[in-house]
């Protein structure tokens, strides 16, 4: 009877153990990309990449080669949301919001000289989020 009863215990253990909920791939930190990805405008004599991290602008190189129409592409690498923005000679020109592992491109006709960008949201400027970018200097 004992030997029974460790019999039925094992057994059960083993089924409780495989019972559970099945919730696909919980390890999963980035969000799905909601679409193909921005592609820079065909038109743009330059570009500068930027990845946006709590809390600072990550760039190889702050300076852009050309003048003229320069496309931003910029990638959300931290963990909250950011934007960026360049404060050109016609105001700002800024993405949208960017979730985690989102990606934005905008263009923006800059002659020479330094502009100020920076993340537009809450107080990200404030915390580290703000740069120079030099165009045909």
């Amino acid at each position: 009877m004992r030997a029974r009863c460790s019999l039925l215990a094992a057994a059960l253990s083993l089924v409780a153990a495989g019972c559970g909920e099945q919730r696909g791939n919980a390890t999963r930190t980035l969000p799905e990309p909601a679409g193909a990805a921005p592609t820079i405008d065909r038109r743009a004599v330059a570009s500068a990449e930027v990845s946006l991290v709590d809390y600072a602008l990550v760039v190889s190189d702050p300076r852009v080669p050309r003048a003229g129409l320069i496309a931003f592409a910029a990638t959300n690498d931290g963990l909250v949301r950011h934007a960026l923005a360049v404060d050109g000679p016609s105001g700002q020109v800024r993405t949208a919001a960017l979730r985690r592992g989102e990606r934005a491109v905008f263009t923006v006709r800059l002659p020479p000289g330094t502009y100020k960008w920076y993340c537009p949201i809450a107080d990200h400027e404030q915390r580290g989020m703000v740069g120079r970018v030099r165009v045909a200097e």
